[in-house]
């Protein structure tokens, strides 16, 4: 030790690890801020980096849609479940609207976290419209638990919730897809912002029919598990009406998306002999809407249009899977929420 001491002082080593230290962390900070995998700093690029965009990861994409709101405040918000973030094309939903659409899908985003995320987002004052994913098997009357749910006094401090392992990594990721070819197995956003899924994980692969029906099994028994025997319906009227009280304080629209989810998931709501329990859950969100004036839009069951089957664009099929619809669907749904709404263009708040 005492012969170490002679060759470099303990100060200037400290002080030499330091400064390397600081270096790889400027040098990470610097290659997340070049790529942007969150789509956080730019929204249009201008050249072969960041022309595709993965997705959040599950851990960051609460915070994520905080920053977002925050840095690019939205006319228009579509708030749910992962389904609303891979089924609708943000930057279609902003031409057709005439506003900032801001799509923020939460993965299995029950209504309480969704209440609380719309209480952050509305902060601004500056949301006209709020499209709210409603769905029994993420309501409270099935008990599921996100492990990575952001609780509300986290939300006002987003940056603190990022996760630096996440934003690594997936920069890394984007940086690699841009420079090469994307592979078959890559879930990525294009440059138009529509959402394209590996459709190996279905049955499109051999042996890959078996694998994909053992998968989605075990997800509906893992989250039908959770479901009581009863709607149970209480919590979620709780979180509905603190939702309705504060978008009439704020003078925000709001209207209620039931989304569409595949025959075959359907089907296995009905052998779990979920049906009367979901029908009765439904009723009662759609007394409350009623009592706020607040439409909901039912397209759970739209003919023709839940068939996993219909698979006839190989690059864009209907659905992705048994519960996550393609853009293919989503740019209908968009239209026809925008009729049901009202075709008038949502125009900035002006202060």
């Amino acid at each position: 030790m005492q012969g170490f001491n002679q060759d470099i002082p303990i100060a200037r080593f400290f002080a030499c690890v330091f400064f390397i230290a600081l270096g790889f962390a400027l040098l990470v900070a610097g290659l997340v801020f070049i790529v942007d995998p969150y789509a956080i700093w730019r929204h249009q690029s201008s050249h072969k980096i960041n022309t595709i965009r993965l997705e959040i990861p599950n851990s960051s994409q609460t915070s994520a849609a905080v920053l977002r709101s925050t840095l690019n405040p939205p006319d228009v918000l579509i708030l749910g479940s992962s389904r609303v973030r891979r089924g609708f094309n943000e930057t279609l939903a902003s031409s057709l609207y005439g506003g900032n659409v801001q799509v923020a899908g939460i993965d299995a985003l029950p209504l309480s976290t969704a209440r609380d995320l719309f209480f952050t987002l509305s902060q601004g004052a500056r949301i006209r419209r709020l499209y709210l994913e409603v769905n029994y098997l993420t309501s409270n009357a099935c008990e599921t638990k996100n492990e990575n749910a952001v609780t509300k006094n986290e939300l006002d401090l987003p940056f603190h919730y990022l996760s630096p392992e996440n934003a690594v990594i997936y920069s890394l990721r984007t940086l690699k897809i841009n420079l090469f070819p994307p592979r078959s197995f890559d879930s990525y956003f294009d440059k138009q912002g529509r959402y394209y899924d590996d459709q190996a994980k279905g049955a499109t692969r051999a042996g890959g029919a078996q694998a994909h029906e053992s998968r989605f099994k075990q997800l509906f028994k893992t989250i039908a598990s959770a479901c009581q025997n009863h709607a149970n319906n209480a919590a979620d009227i709780r979180d509905l009406t603190a939702i309705f009280h504060l978008a009439q304080t704020r003078q925000i629209e709001v209207i209620l998306l039931i989304l569409p989810v595949s025959e075959k998931w359907q089907t296995r709501i009905r052998q779990a002999g979920l049906v009367p329990q979901a029908a009765q859950w439904k009723r009662e969100v759609t007394l409350l809407a009623s009592q706020f004036h607040v439409p909901l839009l039912d397209y759970e069951l739209r003919n023709g249009e839940s068939d996993h089957s219909d698979n006839v664009s190989p690059s864009m099929p209907m659905f992705w899977d048994e519960t996550h619809f393609s853009n293919r669907l989503g740019d209908q749904l968009l239209r026809a929420m925008l009729d049901a709404s009202g075709r008038s263009s949502i125009r900035p708040k002006i202060p």
